[in-house]
């Protein structure tokens, strides 16, 4: 078991799985402060490496905090593990263990089994004890989507911003010069992981209709894999203002590319919860995206360029109106930046840690979440 221990305070001993690492710094940002709150967390990379070396050696924990579900397709091998993990989160329900997860997606992003998945988190969802949502209106997609009777086992916490999880002494002069970018241009960033769903091609598509001068396009970020990566150049190609930068971006390197943008655009096909959102915030940016998720609950016309993502025109359209509005992107930032200040870890954790005390007695009965006909409309 790979764990990071943050506190060896009072109980609750709470179990974050899967941990993806410093490559994401929501786990780690969040356990810092339940550990402040005298949360004790530990980090485990799988379900698997918890039963492995963790929950029979080291003790059971008191609660077993799921953030993401792995992936398993179905195959003859994968449809075997999916029913492997089911069995271990039951096993953990037998054994008294309440389940709390953080519902980040809805499916997986390149679901290619969508009925599978569906049925993958809608059991994961009944066996919970608490369910972590980070806005109103991802909680009512969840009810509608996986038909949720019982909203009690809710709680609706705001992500944490990165105001100080990130350098940020890069000038914007310094952070162009850097990426070849004059003052002049205006600068459309797409920053983060490069994948089909964020709508990369589409972006790009805009762009290319937009057709503006003095203006520029930056996406940086791993690529889903190659093939996608040479999707993206080929849709660049000829638009000399479109600058891709196909790397993993390093945590000192946020900055440059974020205080050398203008607008960040997050053109989404589909999503529940953006911490890429928070991110452009904590930064001061103003932002483009579709008014789906919880973008709509964390964004607002003072910060935002919001479109129906039913309108095949609304992402060029928003792109435009931000050349147009180019002298006001200043304040909308501002207004980005005052606003995300409200939503702090400190907050993330208490209003956590009080999910987790709300659980912990709720498990007189191994299962009495698991009734998946008992939580559906009639």
């Amino acid at each position: 078991m790979e764990s990071s221990t943050v506190s060896t305070g009072p109980s609750p001993r709470v179990v974050f799985v899967p941990y993806w690492g410093a490559a994401n710094p929501y786990q780690d940002a969040l356990a810092e402060h339940l550990s402040a709150c005298g949360v004790a967390v530990e980090k485990v990379r799988t379900l698997k490496s918890l039963f492995r070396y963790g929950i029979f050696l080291h003790g059971a924990p008191d609660i077993v905090h799921l953030h993401w579900l792995p992936e398993f397709g179905w195959r003859q091998l994968r449809a075997f593990r999916y029913l492997v993990f089911v069995l271990r989160l039951l096993m953990l329900r037998v054994r008294g263990i309440p389940l709390v997860w953080t519902i980040h997606n809805l499916l997986p992003h390149e679901s290619r089994h969508r009925k599978m998945d569906w049925l993958l988190t809608r059991i994961v969802a009944g066996l919970s004890s608490g369910l972590i949502v980070h806005g109103e209106s991802a909680q009512r997609q969840v009810v509608e989507i996986w038909r949720l009777r019982d909203q009690s086992r809710f709680a609706v916490i705001p992500h944490g911003n990165y105001t100080s999880n990130y350098p940020n002494d890069v000038s914007c002069t310094a952070a162009r010069k850097k990426l070849g970018l004059d003052d002049s241009e205006m600068v459309f960033l797409f920053l983060g992981a490069v994948r089909p769903y964020k709508g990369v091609l589409e972006l790009v598509d805009a762009f290319r209709t937009l057709a503006a001068d003095h203006v520029s396009l930056v996406i940086a970020g791993k690529p889903l894999n190659d093939n996608f990566a040479r999707e993206i150049e080929r849709a660049a190609a000829g638009l000399d203002r479109v600058r891709f930068h196909p790397v993993f971006v390093q945590d000192a390197e946020v900055q440059v590319y974020m205080n050398a943008a203008d607008v960040v655009v997050l053109p989404y096909r589909h999503i529940l919860s953006s911490g890429a959102a928070l991110l452009a915030m904590s930064f001061g940016k103003p932002c483009i995206a579709p008014a789906i998720g919880c973008l709509g609950d964390v964004l607002d016309a003072s910060g935002a360029f919001l479109y129906d993502p039913e309108c095949e025109t609304g992402l060029v359209k928003s792109m435009r109106r931000a050349v147009e509005a180019k002298h006001t992107l200043g304040r909308m930032g501002a207004h980005n930046h005052d606003k995300v200040l409200q939503w702090t870890w400190e907050k993330a954790a208490e209003a956590t840690k009080t999910l987790y005390e709300r659980c912990l007695p709720s498990v007189n009965c191994a299962c009495h979440n698991i009734g998946l006909v008992r939580d559906e409309k009639s």
